[in-house]
Order: structure tokens, then C-alpha cells, then sequence
């Protein structure tokens, strides 16, 4: 079977609370950073399917910018009412380079 580990990008590129957008095997995927650990979840909100790259990340919490649907980056779970459908997650990790991989197996 083949791999589903694809390196990304140096780590130090994201800072605390900052995200980055990338496209793997025609999935788009949100690789964010909070509390110093790194995460990574489908680039769709589960409400409206609006991209979550806007979105502010606060304590391991990605708001959606179009109605602020929260997401728990650990788990992909939705925070709130308006919708129940969790995020998909991936695992994400550093190389011996100091560069983020993520497995597209998802979580």
C-alpha cells in the first residue's frame, strides 16, 4: 500500500494560533498550530461548507469566519447549535528536518 505521509513545510512557519492551508491527494486541508502543538482538519466547515482559513484559532478552538462555529482541533468536534458534524482530523508530526508531516489517513 502506499504511503499516506506527506511532508508539508519547516514547522517554525507557523506560529501560535496561525493556520495554512494546504492541498493533498485533491483534499483541502487546514493545518493550524495552538498551544505550541500542531493539528490538522478538513478546510470545510460542517455548517455551510465555508473554508476555514480565515478562522481565528484560540486555545485548540478554530472559529469559522462565515457564522463562528467552533471546532475543537483535537477532535474536530463543532461547538454549539448549528451544526453536529465533526471535522475530520489528521495526524500530524515533525520529521528529523524539523518539517511538519501529515498522514492523510484521517484520525
Amino acid at each position: 500500500m502506499a504511503s499516506t505521509i506527506h511532508t508539508l513545510f519547516p514547522a517554525h512557519e507557523l506560529e501560535d494560533n496561525q493556520s495554512k492551508a494546504v492541498t493533498l491527494e485533491g483534499k483541502n486541508i487546514l493545518v493550524c498550530r495552538s498551544n505550541g502543538e500542531y493539528y490538522a482538519v478538513e478546510n470545510n466547515c460542517t455548517h455551510q461548507k465555508a473554508e476555514l482559513t480565515e478562522g481565528r484559532i484560540r486555545n485548540c478552538f478554530l472559529s469559522c469566519p462565515l457564522h463562528g462555529v467552533r471546532f475543537d482541533l483535537r477532535t474536530g468536534a463543532p461547538k454549539g447549535e448549528l451544526t453536529r458534524v465533526p471535522l475530520k482530523t489528521y495526524s500530524v508530526s515533525i520529521d528529523d528536518n524539523a518539517n511538519l508531516q501529515l498522514d492523510l489517513e484521517s484520525q
